[in-house]
């Protein structure tokens, strides 16, 4: 059960990266066009909104991936010196934190998205909605939860068995 979970994490997180990645690109072209055009035309409208609207997208679908690969900066002085079962014990504690707090964002973001639809909010220039970046925020923020209940899982798995699940 645990290894299909991982699996599945470990895929849709590669895809929410590769999301980031090609948005991060996309950005890149965006405002290297809009530097040259500038010059001897007028800027590309809308340049930053868009920018704004995939820096927000890019950040949420990277840290579900970075999260995953413990990109995360990390506190290990003192908890690498510890036993590895209390290491373990360290972290279901940081992992549930931390589940609970994205799990919130997920559901709050999920529901401001909702929101958001609803009353037709677009960007001022080029009225794109804005409705669909934020599910993919939100899409993110889930995708964190469970990257932090795999976390959690494993962790529970050092501290009561003495292994991770194989």
């Amino acid at each position: 059960m645990i290894n299909h979970l991982e699996r599945f994490v470990q895929a849709v997180s590669f895809r929410t990266a590769q999301i980031a990645q090609v948005i991060l690109f996309s950005t890149m072209l965006i405002i290297v066009i809009n530097v040259i055009i500038r010059i001897p035309w007028k800027p590309l409208p809308g340049t930053v909104e868009l920018v704004e609207m995939s820096g927000a997208i890019l950040l949420a679908a990277a840290i579900a991936y970075t999260a995953l690969m413990k990109g995360h900066i990390a506190v290990g002085v003192l908890v690498d010196r510890l036993p590895v079962r209390v290491q373990a014990a360290v972290e279901i504690l940081t992992s549930a934190v931390s589940l609970l707090f994205s799990s919130v964002l997920a559901r709050e973001t999920f529901l401001f998205a909702m929101r958001m639809s609803q009353r037709g909010y677009t960007t001022p220039n080029l009225l794109i909605p804005i409705a669909p970046a934020v599910l993919l925020v939100a899409f993110s923020f889930a995708m964190l939860a469970l990257v932090l209940l795999l976390s959690l899982v494993k962790a529970a798995a050092v501290l009561f068995k003495g292994s991770e699940p194989g």
